[in-house]
């Protein structure tokens, strides 16, 4: 993957659920009032991301789809600063009654704080 591509192609994704369980059995968590970002180090050369997007926590495939619109752009974004990590991100039951922009602000945050979390492993 050419390093100046700020593309969300197949290759950045988590696609097998091999793939998900991996990350959830020996993971580090960063989480917010928002989101659980789980994360664990991968032999690839580049990050991946999968999301778990609950029903329970947002009942409107209009919610959960602008959801996994916002994440996904905000990895696509920074994942020339994430590493080699495969990360599973989950939705808290707060994030129903925030606006857009605070689900933007804690996203943000919450990728910040990761890769601080990055640099002590």
């Amino acid at each position: 993957m050419e390093p100046t591509s700020f593309s969300f192609q197949r290759e950045l994704r988590l696609l097998k659920s091999s793939d998900y369980s991996r990350v959830f059995d020996k993971a580090f968590k960063v989480h917010n009032r928002a989101f659980t970002l789980l994360a664990r180090k991968n032999k690839l050369d580049h990050p991946r991301l999968g999301l778990v997007i609950a029903k329970k926590n947002l009942k409107f495939a209009f919610q959960r789809n602008y959801t996994k619109r916002i994440l996904r752009e905000g990895f696509r974004l920074g994942q020339h600063q994430l590493g080699s990590y495969d990360i599973v991100i989950l939705t808290r039951r707060d994030i129903a009654v925030l606006p857009k922009t605070d689900i933007i602000r804690l996203r943000d945050e919450l990728f910040d704080r990761f890769r601080k979390k990055c640099r002590k492993f």
